[in-house]
């Protein structure tokens, strides 16, 4: 992984990828992020800390310099990806802890920076991540230990069929706030270092 690395070519004969400064990097797999910036709302109204993120809590999603705010998704500058499975989770705890406030209690920090995400490698396969803040991506099945029926950190099918069948679990179960009964945190259950 590089971060901050301002491509001027791909290479796809090659397998590399080249800086404006001349440097290359070889890949098997070449997922390209752009730069990330939060919207210009956020610095509109000052709420940033000129990074165009509102500083966060990363387990309590409250933020920090404004009071009886939460912040969650491309908001956030907490320290995980701008994927909308992060947007999901933190949403779960965000509505739990403003409950919690409602009721009087204290906001809980639930939030260990889960994200799950299919990475499509080519039309028919993909892989599947599942990281948190302190856990990088590990080799394993997903959502049940053992039985999958997705395959962590390896190109399959199923993988690819699990994104496909995603967009309509998310428009038909996730957008209307269904529980899905998968936690906020990650598991490490079912989970390992190295392949089989």
């Amino acid at each position: 992984m590089s971060t901050g690395f301002a491509i001027k070519e791909v290479n796809k004969a090659g397998k590399y990828i080249e800086s404006y400064n001349g440097e290359q990097i070889n890949y098997d797999l070449l997922v390209i992020i752009p730069t990330n910036t939060g919207d210009p709302v956020i610095v509109d109204s000052e709420m940033d800390d000129g990074s165009t993120y509102v500083p966060t809590d990363k387990n309590t999603m409250k933020a920090l310099n404004h009071k009886n705010v939460y912040v969650l998704g491309d908001a956030t500058n907490v320290p995980t990806s701008k994927a909308g499975s992060v947007a999901h989770y933190e949403a779960e705890v965000v509505t739990e802890n403003l409950l919690a406030e409602i009721n009087g209690k204290k906001p809980q920090p639930k939030y260990d920076g889960h994200s799950t995400c299919f990475i499509v490698s080519e039309k028919g396969k993909a892989y599947l991540v599942d990281f948190n803040y302190d856990t990088e991506p590990l080799f394993g099945t997903y959502p049940f230990p053992g039985i999958g029926p997705f395959s962590l950190l390896k190109e399959t099918r199923i993988n690819w069929q699990g994104k496909l069948g995603f967009e309509r679990l998310y428009w038909n179960t996730l957008l209307p706030g269904k529980n899905m009964f998968l936690p906020p945190t990650m598991s490490m259950t079912g989970k390992k270092q190295n392949p089989d």
